[in-house]
């Protein structure tokens, strides 16, 4: 394992109380790793922009991204993140409100890792961060 490879995440959400549930959840399990967050796509489109690929490639970042969000929503930042090629491999999991299936295969066009629906995210805690202490266990590989 390279022991300068930290993982940042990126929270991509409009909602402060789902930042906070996220904040939370990542104390509960022990993960430590740098949370950046930000409130929409745009805003994240341009912290993504300061970085240069270097950057991305000693501290990866995983981003847990919304759908629906004001200025820039979910599917657009994949559209505009995928167009990078130093973007190509940043992991994204889609956290959002929406179970329509259209939205689902949007998300899934741009090479996303999963798709979890908030409403059942209380139950489903454990099972996202298995799938986010997975990537980032390959990551460190």
């Amino acid at each position: 394992m390279d022991e300068n490879k930290i993982i940042h995440f990126l929270i991509v959400d409009d909602d402060e109380v789902d930042r906070e549930f996220i904040r939370r959840s990542f104390k509960k399990e022990n993960i430590t790793n740098p949370l950046i967050e930000a409130e929409n796509g745009l805003e994240a489109i341009n912290f993504l922009k300061t970085k240069d690929g270097e950057y991305l490639e000693k501290n990866p970042i995983i981003v847990l991204l919304d759908l629906n969000m004001p200025i820039m929503g979910g599917i657009e930042f994949l559209s505009k993140l995928r167009e990078e090629p130093k973007n190509k491999k940043v992991i994204v999991l889609v956290m959002t409100t929406s179970d329509d299936i259209r939205d689902k295969q949007k998300a899934y066009d741009y090479n996303i890792a999963g798709y979890i629906v908030k409403g059942k995210v209380i139950d489903d805690v454990p099972e996202s961060i298995s799938i986010i202490k997975a990537y980032m266990k390959l990551i460190n590989e």
